[in-house]
């Protein structure tokens, strides 16, 4: 096997394994992680690996767990199989671009095809801030340039108002937990990792206010003894920005009440113990849609929505921006809000006032 590290290996199959990072999840770092906090001594002589496993160390004391599982997953899978064994003083603009070339063209693990370029414009991030970190612990190392692959700007899915109608009138048909979530998700733009990590004691009937303080999803678990692949973690919101107080509608505060039983409990459980994953929740969606005779969707087609709706609606961009818990407005205007045809229908009607 070939070692990048202290317990870093390139297993016969071409595959890395790094075994006993992070095996308690309520720690950034526990004391018997896979990386040591080495120094450069050894200069441009490390591998990229080696470079790598000191730079996620770094990282794993101020990232998320989920962040950190994202990293190792990008390394393990994508980067050091192909870039772990060289030399840090080999390392060229020529070098990343062919990494970059191989990846568009095979980078998929399961043999059909390349990754997509957004795929790997994250992927060389990760290169970049591993080959920033070097340079800047040893400004021997190489300092390169990253020429990113150019990606088409994703067709994001809003429903119509047709459309929006046709899925709430199943969602208010008999009513349960799933189902009113669902359309929480549509009046307030929450994030479906938020919806399952909320809690009915940040929930303010009498105020009519949400207040967003965590987020549920599920992640590689890194505890190679445990049995299971996965598990889910509970933890703060991706930004702060994330972290928000959101105003709710009378008549969302109408829909909650029904369901509100006076414990203190996930709302869609009614129970601290019982989480619903993100996973349930999305096949429930896609079963609403598909009853609703509305084209498929996936669930954060809702915030969109809700984006968009209030656009429409005439709500100020900044409003909207710290509502859906954005840094800036740009993220808000460039990403969410989308012009509806009937927006697009009105204005061009507009035209014709002009020489009435």
């Amino acid at each position: 096997m070939a070692k990048t590290g202290n317990n870093t290996y390139k297993r016969q199959d071409g595959n890395w394994e790094g075994h006993n990072i992070k095996s308690d999840f309520n720690e950034k770092l526990s004391d018997d992680c896979l990386l040591q906090n080495q120094n450069f001594t050894e200069g441009t002589q490390l591998t990229f690996g080696e470079a790598a496993e000191q730079w996620l160390y770094n990282a794993s004391i101020r990232i998320k767990t989920s962040t950190y599982a994202s990293y190792l997953g990008v390394l393990s899978n994508r980067i050091l199989p192909i870039m772990g064994g060289y030399k840090l003083q080999t390392f060229s603009s020529s070098l990343i671009d062919s990494f970059t070339k191989t990846m568009l063209s095979t980078g998929r693990k399961d043999g059909k095809g390349g990754l997509s370029p957004k795929t790997v414009r994250d992927t060389l991030v990760v290169v970049k801030s591993i080959l920033d970190f070097a340079h800047k612990s040893n400004p021997s190392a190489s300092d390169l340039k990253i020429t990113y692959p150019k990606s088409g700007r994703k067709l994001i899915r809003v429903f119509s108002r047709h459309e929006q109608n046709a899925l709430e009138q199943v969602l208010k048909d008999k009513p349960d937990k799933y189902k009113t979530g669902i359309l929480l998700c549509l009046y307030t733009g929450l994030r479906i990792g938020e919806i399952c990590a909320l809690l009915w004691k940040n929930i303010s009937l009498d105020m009519g206010v949400i207040s967003v303080k965590q987020t549920l999803q599920r992640v590689k678990n890194m505890d190679k003894s445990a049995s299971n692949k996965t598990m889910i973690i509970i933890d703060a919101p991706k930004t702060i920005c994330s972290i928000r107080d959101i105003p709710l509608s009378s008549n969302m505060v109408r829909h909650l009440s029904a369901f509100y039983t006076g414990e203190d409990g996930y709302f869609l459980s009614d129970s601290r113990s019982g989480i619903t994953e993100p996973r349930t929740l999305q096949n429930h969606f896609k079963n609403y849609v598909k009853t609703a005779g509305i084209a498929s969707a996936n669930y954060h087609c809702t915030r969109h929505t809700f984006a968009t709706r209030c656009i429409e609606a005439g709500m100020d961009v900044k409003s909207l921006s710290e509502i859906l818990g954005h840094s800036n407005v740009n993220i808000t205007l460039n990403r969410y809000v989308h012009s509806s045809f009937e927006q697009k229908r009105e204005g061009i009607n507009q035209l014709e006032k002009l020489f009435e």
